[in-house]
């Protein structure tokens, strides 16, 4: 064990913590912890980066880590929300709660097998954007005003994006990774907005508007932000490369 590993290790008990915290009614702070948890992923890269610690057992050791923080967790958390807060069905909710849970063991097991890995992307959407859009859809107006006080059909939205983004966590569509890529134009302007929305959602939310779930619509933006981004500002050329790396990598399953 190394000390990248023992920050990785905060990652996995972020995520327990979470499913812990929904045992104790308490939404908002398993919601918290999964972004803790986020912050511990991106923490431990940087921890590897600096002391030069890179070996194999570290990175799967991150593999069952996030499978916790941005699968296993993510689904507890829309079962409670679908069940406890939206008055769904048992069986609905569990339903619902299921989706991150099957899709994040199936992307393990098929990149177990072979990973799927090109410079600058993502295949399929990466389990840490899909683990915070979840938390940030469950927190937002969207879910936690609209269908409670305006009409149960609304529910249908955010349930469908759940669902959406699910399949996308397990597709062989690319998304823009920071990994080997320098941010130019909107990627970069997207990068910026990012980091400006998150502390004016948090300080807004929390001092000015006495509405801390502020920062998760300003999330969910975000997130909305980085599907688009992913697929429209990518110059035609690295596109058309990693179109033909997915089809190679199909060829050989």
């Amino acid at each position: 064990m190394k000390l990248k590993d023992y920050v990785t290790l905060g990652n996995l008990l972020s995520g327990l913590l979470a499913v812990v915290a929904l045992f104790h009614d308490r939404f908002d702070l398993a919601s918290y912890l999964v972004v803790a948890g986020f912050g511990f992923d991106a923490l431990d890269g940087l921890v590897a980066r600096l002391t030069k610690q890179f070996n194999k057992f570290g990175s799967e050791l991150d593999n069952l880590c996030d499978m916790v923080s941005y699968s296993i967790a993510p689904g507890f958390l829309i079962f409670y929300a679908y069940y406890y807060q939206a008055g769904f069905p048992l069986w609905f909710a569990a339903a619902v709660g299921f989706l991150p849970v099957c899709v994040g063991t199936v992307r393990a097991a098929r990149f177990n097998v072979r990973r799927a890995e090109f410079p600058g992307f993502f295949i399929g959407l990466p389990r840490t954007a899909f683990a915070l859009f979840m938390v940030s859809l469950l927190n937002s107006s969207l879910f936690q005003d609209l269908g409670r006080f305006v009409s149960v059909w609304l529910y249908a939205i955010p349930t469908a994006m759940v669902a959406v983004i699910s399949w996308l966590m397990i597709s062989t569509h690319p998304f823009v990774s920071h990994h080997s890529r320098r941010f130019k134009g909107w990627l970069r302007l997207g990068v910026w907005f990012f980091l400006l929305s998150m502390p004016v959602g948090f300080f807004g939310g929390w001092f000015l508007l006495d509405d801390p779930n502020l920062i998760f619509d300003f999330l969910l933006f975000d997130q909305v932000i980085y599907l688009v981004l992913s697929h429209l500002v990518v110059p035609p050329d690295e596109k058309k490369a990693v179109r033909a790396y997915i089809r190679e990598w199909k060829a050989m399953e």
